[in-house]
């Protein structure tokens, strides 16, 4: 097989910490071609096809794990697999890209689906269950957003609907005197969509990213924050700490999974608090790593199986 994975550029990647290297050097273990690009070098062909510019790309199981060889250019149809792997934010560039993905021949596959990544938006998604997550609003008003923080009895997370990593989410309380100016800063005086959720206090002791392939879980971990922070993602300082799958993180797993598996997801990073299912982190998440290294498991594996019985069901 051929895969291409479409990814930010490579030397920007962590090998001890980045998912897509796993996935790199796990389909390398299996005697597959690899060849990389970024998603600036794709385009739409006068044959009506997705194109690429890309390099075969050499994967090492050492720190200098990549070599990159010659430059080519051609159609995705001329590869097994394509892997879109670009880090959010999921902005009008990335959404121009998937529309260009749907048109890559039906015989390779697109992990995850193109239709998906639209579709599962990261922020918005669990709306869909509302029983599921905590209570929250969705707005740009200044003054809808304070009055929540109101009802909610003055204590509130906020986010950017295009966020990432932990950037813009702020903890807002009824005695911050910066609640108006961040608010003003996050909705862009009112031109910007935000998430505001309930805030959970669970959130201290952990926030678990769940690994989901073909909808069903594989593994977890605690990203437990530091004790100057509201956010526990790894990018802003979350230590990682092994956790098991409670009964009622399996209950979310198994009411999410089905629609996650109908859009073509085959690999998700999902985040609980508490009882409480906060995003579905489907464009580019991770965690693998971190799960591989506490508890002795390899979950690129069942990934790329899961991806190899996709792509073989298209032959």
């Amino acid at each position: 097989m051929r895969h291409l994975f479409i990814v930010d550029p490579l030397r920007g990647l962590n090998p001890d910490a980045d998912t897509s290297v796993m996935f790199m050097r796990e389909v390398a273990r299996r005697g597959h071609g690899v060849a990389t690009c970024d998603v600036s070098e794709l385009s739409v062909g006068p044959d009506g096809c997705a194109h690429a510019r890309f390099v075969e790309t050499r994967v090492r199981e050492s720190r200098d794990w990549f070599e990159v060889g010659g430059a080519s250019e051609g159609s995705l149809g001329e590869f097994d697999v394509v892997w879109m792997r670009k880090d959010p934010p999921y902005d009008l560039n990335y959404f121009f890209a998937t529309h260009i993905l749907d048109l890559v021949p039906q015989k390779t596959l697109v992990v995850n689906a193109p239709s998906g990544l639209r579709e599962v938006t990261e922020k918005l998604f669990i709306l869909r269950f509302p029983d599921l997550c905590p209570e929250s609003l969705v707005s740009r008003s200044i003054r809808e957003l304070l009055a929540f923080r109101d009802k909610l009895g003055g204590e509130m997370i906020i986010k950017p609907l295009d966020g990432c990593g932990g950037e813009g989410v702020f903890h807002l309380t009824k005695d911050d005197r910066n609640v108006q100016a961040l608010l003003e800063l996050g909705t862009k005086h009112g031109s910007t969509y935000q998430i505001a959720q309930r805030y959970i206090p669970e959130v201290r002791s952990g926030d678990k990213r769940i690994i989901v392939v073909e909808g069903e879980p594989v593994g977890g971990v605690l990203r437990v924050p530091q004790h100057y922070e509201s956010r526990a993602n790894f990018h802003v300082g979350g230590r990682a700490q092994k956790a098991e799958l409670s009964a009622r993180e399996r209950e979310i797993c198994a009411r999410i999974g089905p629609a996650l598996r109908a859009h073509g997801i085959v690999f998700a990073g999902i985040d609980v608090i508490g009882d409480w299912l906060t995003e579905v982190n489907v464009t580019s998440p991770t965690g693998i790593q971190e799960i591989n290294r506490l508890n002795d498991v390899q979950l690129e594996k069942l990934v790329v199986d899961a991806v190899e019985r996709r792509q073989r069901a298209l032959a």
